[in-house]
């Protein structure tokens, strides 16, 4: 999709009736789904096992359900507005560990994946912490970009996808900013099938790169992830912040476990299309 179809596409999402809108998100992935029956049978082979591994009873859902979740993702991105505000539900416990957080002064990694409405989660964190650093992977559009950049600053997530991104954020992290980055976004399955176990042995493929920042810059992690609630509101969710004083070894460990742990609680919103082309 180009720059002017990401513009026409905002324009409609903030224009149209929102149940219009919805319908048409999902008649989208519907047909998105039928056109790519191996990626679809991908995404399918996932979620039978994962809904093997948990022990769920009945039939698992289907590929069209992570499709469908996903059109929304996109069209809550697009149609946000600043200044609207977001309906975000966070727990006691999410609540205090982003108050702790926050509180301590300290640099911090925003670790998260392509879980639930991941976007406007990030919208909703900015608002609550101030300015956040976003690290991404640049489109091959430079118009393109340049509308994924203008949409996450409109909303106070300053995005880093130049040459050298990473030395922007180290440059951030020691200025005791936040810088947000996706652990699933650098991870390439192995072999052509379709993989679902990480090198560690879990669910998720991982990065190390954000721990390795985090690392370099003596900052904290602060895992999230986020998912759409059937009721229509983003729930959130943080793992208690760590140093890398545990070691690469244990850090990866406990992202492992804490996004392992969500995926399986909510198979159809994880969007990692790793190993799924076809």
């Amino acid at each position: 999709m180009t720059d002017f179809g990401y513009l026409l596409a905002s324009t409609t999402a903030c224009t149209l009736p929102r149940p219009w809108s919805e319908a048409l998100a999902a008649a989208f992935a519907d047909l998105y789904t039928w056109i790519h029956p191996a990626r679809a049978r991908a995404i399918d082979g996932r979620l039978r096992r994962i809904w093997s591994e948990t022990g769920r009873t009945g039939a698992p859902p289907s590929p069209r359900e992570t499709y469908r979740a996903f059109a929304r993702a996109v069209l809550e991105f697009l149609a946000a507005r600043p200044g609207k505000r977001l309906r975000v539900r966070l727990d006691d416990e999410a609540r205090a560990i982003l108050d702790h957080a926050r509180a301590s002064g300290q640099p911090t990694v925003i670790v998260s994946g392509h879980f639930g409405p991941w976007e406007v989660a990030l919208q909703w964190l900015a608002r609550e912490v101030g300015s956040v650093h976003a690290i991404a992977r640049a489109h091959r559009s430079h118009a393109v970009e340049r509308f994924f950049e203008a949409r996450r600053a409109a909303f106070g997530v300053r995005t880093l996808s130049g040459a050298r991104p990473a030395s922007a954020a180290l440059q951030k992290l020691r200025a005791g900013g936040w810088i947000a980055a996706l652990a699933d976004r650098g991870s390439r399955p192995r072999r052509p099938a379709l993989r679902t176990t990480s090198s560690a042995g879990g669910l998720v493929p991982l990065d190390p790169a954000p721990l390795l920042l985090a690392r370099r810059a003596n900052a904290q992690v602060l895992a999230g992830v986020a998912w759409r609630a059937p009721d229509g509101a983003v729930e959130v969710r943080f793992h208690p912040p760590f140093s890398l004083d545990i070691g690469m070894h244990e850090a990866e460990a406990t992202l492992q476990r804490f996004f392992d742990a969500h995926v399986r609680a909510h198979p159809t919103q994880w969007f990692h299309w790793a190993g799924t082309a076809g």
